[in-house]
């Protein structure tokens, strides 16, 4: 697993790539934390995170999506999801993740 940032004025883009599993629970812990320390000093106005590399991805990374996107929306910054493939679309699919975040394919 491994994140590649990328800084577009105001954007922030995060490259996500292998399997996200409990087992990098504490990578998970630190993405949180620098997501919401950037969205929190008024930095960053967009967090795009691309999930084109992910092969797949359990629920306690969906419990780090929805703390990061609860942060980012409580400081009225938007929150997108890009290129997820059809396990993760249909993983949420199910929980509904639609309904509070933009999922882009």
């Amino acid at each position: 697993m491994a994140f590649k940032f990328r800084r577009e004025g105001k954007d922030l883009a995060i490259y996500i790539s292998g399997v996200l599993t409990f087992h990098q629970h504490k990578e998970g812990e630190q993405l949180v934390y620098q997501i919401t320390t950037l969205v929190d000093n008024g930095e960053v106005d967009v967090v795009r995170m691309n999930f084109a590399e992910v092969l797949r991805m359990d629920s306690h990374w969906l419990g780090v999506l929805i703390r990061i996107l609860r942060r980012v929306k409580e400081k009225q910054a938007a929150f997108v999801i890009e290129k997820p493939n059809k396990d993760i679309c249909k993983l949420f699919d199910i929980v509904e993740l639609n309904r509070i975040a933009e999922i882009r394919p």
